[in-house]
């Protein structure tokens, strides 16, 4: 599940990326609204606790979701996605605060190989580069990252069809608000777009996030975004093809050490004999 995950995601930075000149806000409000209708004939009534958890979770996934497609549009596919796939950093720091694990030896390590590395990608003057995108992609991953926190509370005891519907019913409903305020439109778009985000919705909506919310129940969340970190190498390969956009050396070369830093970070702990 994780590999099909996975596969979905790589392609959801160039879906985005292709709708240029669409606001970020709309393309996570349709994204979201069109799953959760799609898995509303599977949701049983959770209990009041994990309603409240559903909730935050869309929230976080809304904010996750803006910020991201937002980054998209100002800075290249391979440098949004290193940045806002540095998200197992955030929960391994989210547990420390919140759950009292104290990070290893290997965490402090891994960190300290992926923020020089970071640091040096946004540094790249490489062409299509932005600050602002690259801070919100930094800004997303960490949404991104309490979002599965708050859902490996939930998946234990919710099924996939349940907390994957209500979550992004939560989250349109986050967007919706927002959409009027930014004057974000809701409808009037050509075909081209609506296909792109039909597309969102069944593949990297239905497909990755859901299978990661599925593997959630099976497996530590630091295991699970550690996945992720697969994404960028697919999307940079699409980008490349579908978006032209080739990246510089350097960028290539902060992105593996980012990537390898966060993968040290977020690597299992051996549990004790």
């Amino acid at each position: 599940m994780l590999a099909v995950a996975v596969a979905a995601i790589s392609a959801a930075a160039v879906l985005v990326g292709a709708m240029d000149g669409v606001h970020p806000v709309s393309i996570a409000l349709w994204r979201t609204t069109l799953v959760g209708l799609l898995l509303a004939p599977w949701v049983r009534p959770p209990g009041r606790t994990d309603l409240v958890r559903i909730a935050l979770a869309g929230a976080c996934l809304a904010a996750h979701f803006a910020t991201w497609f937002a980054s998209l549009q100002l800075t290249t596919v391979l440098r949004s996605t290193v940045l806002v796939c540095l998200g197992p950093v955030w929960t391994g720091l989210a547990e420390w605060v919140l759950e009292g694990r104290a990070p290893s030896v290997r965490w402090w390590l891994g960190v300290g190989l992926a923020v020089p590395a970071a640091a040096l990608l946004g540094a790249d003057p490489a062409p299509g580069g932005s600050l602002l995108g690259d801070g919100l992609a930094l800004l997303g991953g960490l949404l991104g990252a309490i979002y599965f926190l708050l859902g490996r509370s939930v998946r234990a005891r919710v099924g996939i069809g349940t907390y994957g519907s209500l979550v992004c019913v939560a989250a349109a409903l986050c967007l919706l608000p927002t959409a009027l305020v930014v004057g974000a439109p809701l409808w009037g778009f050509d075909w081209p777009v609506w296909l792109g985000i039909a597309a969102l919705a069944l593949g990297p909506q239905m497909l990755g996030h859901n299978g990661f919310n599925y593997a959630l129940r099976y497996l530590p969340a630091s295991i699970v975004t550690t996945a992720t970190l697969l994404e960028p190498a697919g999307a940079a390969i699409l980008a490349w093809i579908f978006l032209a956009q080739v990246p510089t050396p350097l960028t290539v070369i902060a992105g593996i050490l980012a990537l390898a830093g966060v993968m040290l970070a977020a690597w299992p702990r051996r549990k004790a004999a």
